[in-house]
C-alpha cells in the first residue's frame, strides 16, 4: 500500500513538473517575441515543450558522479604530490517508471 502511493506521489511530482515547464514556456512565448503570436500557436508550442521534455526525462538516464576518498582537512602541496587522487566513480540509473 505504501509503495503504490509513493508511486502516485512520484507520477504526480512528474505531472506537475511537465505541466510547469509547459506553462513556462508558453508565458515567455507570450511576452517575449515582438511580434504576435497567435493563441493557439503559442499553446501549441507549450504542449510540444512539455511533451519533449516529459520524453527526454523518461528515456534519458539519469546520471550521478560521486568522488570517493572525500578529504575535509587542507592539502599541502608535498601531501597533493604523495597521495594518489581519488578515483570518481560515474553510475547511470534506469529512469523510474
Amino acid at each position: 500500500m505504501t509503495n503504490l502511493i509513493q508511486t502516485n506521489i512520484t507520477k504526480l511530482q512528474r505531472l506537475t513538473k511537465y505541466i510547469l515547464m509547459g506553462l513556462i514556456v508558453i508565458i515567455a512565448t507570450r511576452y517575449i517575441p515582438d511580434n504576435v503570436v497567435k493563441t493557439k500557436e503559442i499553446i501549441m508550442i507549450g504542449a510540444t515543450s512539455s511533451i519533449s521534455f516529459a520524453i527526454l526525462d523518461m528515456i534519458s538516464p539519469a546520471i550521478r558522479v560521486a568522488q570517493s576518498n572525500q578529504s575535509t582537512k587542507p592539502v599541502t602541496k608535498s601531501e597533493s604530490e604523495s597521495k594518489p587522487k581519488p578515483k570518481v566513480l560515474v553510475e547511470a540509473f534506469a529512469p523510474l517508471n
